[in-house]
């Protein structure tokens, strides 16, 4: 057998089923991204990856389940950046470097569709059902580097840091939002000043000054 071949039969083939999966999500994510959770109908993911509905509905049987693949695709990425965070010289710093990153590059789709799958999930129970076990993750994942962040002496060891956890979840929910709604206020611009107020407010307290 000739050696191009003894390679090629060597080869590991690829995974029709993976292949297929990426195929459909790829194009899930073009149409949520476009038309939002609602506009976005099975028919139009189905167009847009180039397949008929009983195969995609073979590998996900709602948009919910689309969606929650999309979000667990991330995990990989996800917690590899919280590793990264929590060994960092500057925790506080560290996540004001990757919430700067969330904004600025458009192949993160958990980033991107966000803002879509929250809105969805407020008054969408299936959906808020298949999401919840990466938020509660992330959640996790974030208070252990909060928690780091108090020994570096970045955070007021007397603040709660059950809210700390919340607040910082709610600054980046809320710039990533507005990063779409207003593009205008050039928000990634503004990341070292947010870091600035952020810290600020998060600060262990000074000693106050003795009176000569």
């Amino acid at each position: 057998m000739p050696e191009t071949a003894l390679r090629e039969a060597a080869a590991p083939r690829p995974d029709h089923k993976q292949e297929q999966r990426k195929r459909i999500l790829d194009a899930a994510m073009v149409c949520f991204g476009r038309d939002g959770f609602h506009g976005a109908s099975m028919q139009k993911i189905c167009a847009e990856a180039g397949m008929s509905p009983g195969a995609l509905y073979r590998y996900f049987p709602s948009k919910e389940s689309l969606i929650a693949a999309i979000v667990e695709g991330e995990r990989a990425e996800r917690l590899g950046m919280f590793d990264m965070i929590t060994k960092a010289p500057s925790v506080l710093g560290a996540l004001a470097s990757c919430l700067g990153a969330l904004l600025t590059e458009d192949n993160i789709a958990s980033a991107r569709l966000g803002p879509e799958i929250m809105a969805e999930a407020i008054r969408n129970a299936d959906l808020r059902e298949a999401v919840e076990p990466c938020e509660a993750e992330t959640s996790t994942l974030l208070a252990q580097a909060l928690a780091t962040a108090v020994k570096q002496g970045e955070i007021d060891p007397a603040l709660d840091l059950d809210t700390v956890c919340i607040l910082i979840q709610l600054i980046g929910d809320g710039v990533l939002l507005h990063h779409q709604l207003h593009p205008e206020w050039k928000l990634d611009a503004r990341m070292p000043a947010i870091e600035a107020m952020v810290r600020r407010m998060l600060a262990p307290a000074q000693p106050k000054a003795v009176p000569e």
